[in-house]
């Protein structure tokens, strides 16, 4: 029986390791639909862990114009260093240089770990 990991990731009261889970069957899957429920579970699941992993998958998905766009939207709005820190891994992996300007932003950033971040980004963005 084929699992819906689309709608397992996004359920609240499936288990985390589910989630996480659903999150690496959704980074092979990797269509828009795939692309844009890991998305969400990104900008909206209330575990920091869950929202680590599914910004590593989107990093993953090579689909640098769409998983882009979301990575950028969690490392300007998560509060979360850790899930901040993946994003911008995760675009450096995607590796579309486009992003450079973007992530030049967060060179200056108050917080240590996430100047660090970003130059590790724009290291593989070269």
């Amino acid at each position: 029986m084929k699992r819906n990991y689309k709608k397992i990731i996004l359920d609240l009261s499936c288990s985390m390791d589910e989630r996480i889970q659903a999150a690496f069957a959704l980074e092979n899957i990797a269509d828009d639909d795939s692309i844009k429920a890991l998305a969400k579970a990104m900008l909206t699941d209330p575990s920091p862990i869950v929202r680590h992993e599914c910004a590593f998958a989107l990093g993953e998905t090579a689909y640098p114009e769409l998983a882009g766009r979301y990575l950028m939207k969690a490392i300007e709005n998560d509060k979360n260093i850790f899930v901040k820190h993946e994003a911008l891994m995760a675009l450096g992996t995607l590796g579309d240089i486009s992003f450079t300007p973007f992530v030049r932003k967060f060179l200056n950033d108050e917080n240590l770990e996430i100047r660090e971040s970003a130059q590790i980004c724009l290291e593989r963005l070269k």
